[in-house]
């Protein structure tokens, strides 16, 4: 067994990989050995701090108190991680109990334990806030690295939640977004000069703005939206036509149905990355999701299960 504050590397022909326990088990590279191409968005401050200092008591009076954990905005934004079980922080009543859900989750923010297992290094982590068991195991397999989580609620309690991929992937101007075919249309999530304000719909082919590119550098612009409805594509990606990288994300359409797109061209803390955003629900979180009626309840001693699938490959079109 590993401590948590190592990198954890995996490597093959194709791909090298590397994970940092200590933050969730993010993924702070990885690269496409053929072209020497870094997906990860990179850590522009050159350390990862340590969140856990900026927790009040991490127990269910904390919960009770309002604590929401440490402000994800004060830390560097980078890699590929895990937003769960929520993204904004929220505060939600269920079945007379009183749920305080931290900023963009728990668990980018919580040391993992690792295990060394003939399938692969399984990553774990128990909340003690919300009484889930969070697993996640890494394998390589050519030119995919594969995820596979498991969730397992060991409370009394039922409680609701959102399970979103937070992918801070490269950005560079000339990428194109590899989007579900099956979305008509797309609304805007916050407010943006070209889409319009929050919560504006438009189609996916219209004459205002292209969801297949991103904002130019000079912009110093940010954009989030989301699909329209449920997806049955069970993937999308990334493509760098300059480097001739094609990026691929698949996974269980009918588990992951909803997917948001967070770009940043300068226009949050001066970072540049985009993020694709498989998720469980609509969006964000906990109370919007119950109202859209797309949240997702874990019972007690109930479990979810899922893979999601990276892949990088050379193409040149």
């Amino acid at each position: 067994m590993m401590e948590s504050n190592e990198f954890l590397t995996l490597e093959n022909e194709a791909l090298s990989v590397r994970i940092l326990p200590g933050l969730g088990g993010k993924i702070t590279s990885l690269r496409l050995k053929e072209n020497d191409f870094e997906l990860a968005a990179p850590n522009t401050g050159g350390e990862y701090r340590q969140p856990q200092e900026d927790y009040g008591k991490e127990d269910t009076a904390a919960a009770r108190d309002g604590d929401r954990g440490p402000d994800f905005s004060r830390y560097d934004a980078s890699g590929l991680d895990d937003a769960f079980p929520n993204i904004d922080a929220c505060v939600t009543q269920w079945e007379g109990r009183t749920y305080c859900y931290p900023d963009h989750g728990e668990i980018w923010s919580h040391p993992f334990t690792v295990c060394e297992t003939p399938e692969g290094p399984l990553l774990s982590w128990e909340s003690s806030r919300f009484g889930y068991l969070y697993e996640k195991r890494f394998s390589l397999s050519g030119n995919s690295l594969f995820i596979r989580y498991r969730i397992e609620n060991r409370s009394e309690a039922a409680f609701p939640w959102l399970w979103t991929f937070h992918g801070l992937m490269r950005y560079e101007e000339d990428m194109r977004l590899l989007l579900p075919e099956d979305f008509e249309r797309y609304r805007c999530v916050a407010d943006h000069p070209v889409m319009g304000a929050a919560g504006s719909i438009l189609e996916a082919v219209n004459g205002r703005y292209d969801f297949t590119r991103v904002p130019k550098a000079e912009s110093h612009s940010a954009v989030k939206y989301y699909g329209e409805g449920r997806s049955h594509a069970g993937q999308c990606g990334l493509w760098y036509p300059s480097r001739e990288v094609r990026c691929t994300l698949k996974y269980d359409a009918n588990k992951l149905p909803y997917l948001g797109v967070w770009i940043t061209a300068g226009g949050y803390r001066g970072d540049y990355n985009c993020a694709l955003e498989p998720a469980t629900g609509f969006y964000d979180d906990v109370p919007r999701a119950i109202k859209n009626g797309t949240i997702r309840v874990l019972e007690p001693g109930g479990e979810f299960a899922f893979t999601l699938e990276i892949s990088l490959r050379k193409e040149k079109q």
